[in-house]
């Protein structure tokens, strides 16, 4: 089933948090994937709980960083039993299997466990889930608290990053300006744009800490999605004529969205030690990464 041993196993490890957690524990960890093979990777369908037992059993981690979900919010809306499948179920799994070899167990969530238009929320505020996604989400928090002692929940949102055939919303904006694709984005949807090198970076630090509960892990920016993509284009030095601003309503989405969401993470940073970059160094960060691409590529 699995070659070697590791003390952290990325559950997810094919994503772009996921991948990043990898290249940071380097020979301490391995990852696992779905059903898109990927090179170095243990196939895992977390909705097994036989596999999941199994193969946690086999690797005895000492930490679990659980990356995977489906996070397509209106398929969320659509196929609520499919999410519910992986999200909840999958979050179930995994956990049970983490705890009964005593490893540290850090599961991604998200601020659509809100819901609400206070945003950015901070740790104390009430829940109130707006879509499948988010109530899923919810439900899987709930779960973990309750199957792990030691665990950590890791709300996390807005994240963007450079990642070939990446599907985040800056990757989109670089992919849509250079092809001359218009992109509707909504102006009224607000947020805390997160750079996921940070975010790989932070959680490697949790991971190593003695923090349980609850944390946000969140850049410092706030601020709606059509000026996040004219930042970016502007970054990326492409013209951006190509996004069409639009209010919420006109994109005909099948999940309600918030209008003010995103996490306020200064709490969580002060127990760490660790600062996220604002918007202007993580666009900096991503323009030296397709710089690198393009001179490989020659």
């Amino acid at each position: 089933m699995s070659s070697g041993a590791a003390s952290v196993l990325v559950v997810g490890g094919s994503g772009l948090v996921g991948t990043q957690l990898l290249e940071r524990f380097a020979d301490d960890a391995m990852g696992t994937r779905n059903a898109t093979a990927a090179p170095g990777l243990i196939a895992l369908d977390i909705t097994d709980a036989r596999a999941c037992r199994e193969l946690l059993a086999e690797l005895r981690p000492t930490t679990v960083i659980h990356c995977a979900a489906l996070t397509h919010v209106d398929l969320c809306e659509r196929e609520p039993e499919r999410s519910h499948a992986v999200n909840v179920v999958g979050t179930r799994n995994v956990a049970e299997a983490a705890a009964r070899v005593g490893a540290r167990y850090l599961f991604f969530s998200t601020d659509y466990v809100f819901g609400g238009d206070a945003g950015p929320h901070r740790l104390d505020e009430p829940f109130n889930p707006l879509n499948a996604y988010g109530a899923h989400k919810l439900e899987a928090e709930q779960l973990v608290a309750g199957i792990c002692e030691d665990h950590v929940i890791v709300r996390a949102c807005n994240l963007y990053g450079y990642q070939p055939g990446g599907k985040n919303f800056v990757m989109a904006v670089w992919n849509c300006g250079h092809n001359g694709v218009p992109m509707r984005v909504p102006r009224d949807q607000w947020g805390c744009p997160t750079l996921a090198a940070d975010l790989s970076e932070s959680t490697r630090l949790l991971a190593g800490s003695s923090i349980r509960g609850a944390v946000h892990l969140a850049g410092p920016d706030y601020l709606d999605r059509e000026s996040l993509a004219r930042r970016a284009a502007d970054a990326f030095r492409i013209d951006a004529s190509f996004i069409v601003g639009v209010d919420t309503v006109e994109l005909g989405q099948e999940a309600a969205r918030p209008r003010h969401g995103g996490l306020d993470a200064s709490a969580t940073e002060a127990s760490l030690g660790f600062r996220f970059r604002d918007l202007t160094a993580g666009l900096r960060d991503m323009s030296a990464a397709f710089a690198r691409e393009t001179r490989r590529n020659g």
